[in-house]
């Protein structure tokens, strides 16, 4: 069965950046790997005007959870799930979908706003988080969902790089 790293914080975190250090390390050792992001999912998904932006989140973290248990049924090594898994049903929509044998390890990476605010405004591909009023809105819930977080490893990128926050997941995972 594969082990599972759950990544989540806030936008601009560098949640993505640690998930492709993680990825590439996986791929150097000769291991396959699943990178699924929630976001990406959201992308895919089309509702009708009207129904709500929650409710489309909401449905976007079940499909999610969906397609991170079935990875977790395959024969791939590692299956990294990206996104803002933050409130209970949030985390349901993923873990319930889980085989109860799953190994996971579950990693929030914290940044203070200022910090993540710079990394947006220098990033021309962001979308919606280079909007100050999104981005500030985004980072207040999670703040105030934060201490609701269930993990067992936590970091802050303001303070520690990328490729030192994946060592120390490769390491915790025992995938060096």
């Amino acid at each position: 069965m594969p082990i599972l790293i759950t990544i989540t914080g806030p936008i601009a975190a560098g949640k993505n950046t640690v998930a492709e250090l993680l990825a590439d390390h996986v791929l150097s050792t000769g291991r396959t790997v699943v990178v699924a992001d929630v976001d990406d999912v959201a992308d895919m998904l089309r509702m009708p005007a009207g129904d709500g932006k929650g409710r489309l989140w909401f449905r976007a973290h079940q499909a999610h959870g969906a397609l991170v248990g079935q990875w977790m049924r395959s024969d791939v090594d590692v299956v990294i799930s990206i996104g803002p898994v933050y409130t209970r049903e949030e985390q349901d929509a993923l873990y319930t979908r889980l085989p109860e044998d799953a190994v996971v390890v579950r990693v929030l990476i914290d940044a203070p706003i200022f910090a993540t605010w710079e990394r947006v405004t220098a990033d021309v591909h962001r979308g919606a988080s280079r909007q100050r009023e999104f981005h500030e809105s985004a980072h207040a819930r999670y703040r105030s969902l934060k201490d609701q977080i269930p993990a067992d490893l936590v970091f802050d990128s303001g303070d520690l790089a990328a490729a030192d926050i994946a060592a120390k997941i490769i390491t915790a995972a025992g995938l060096d």
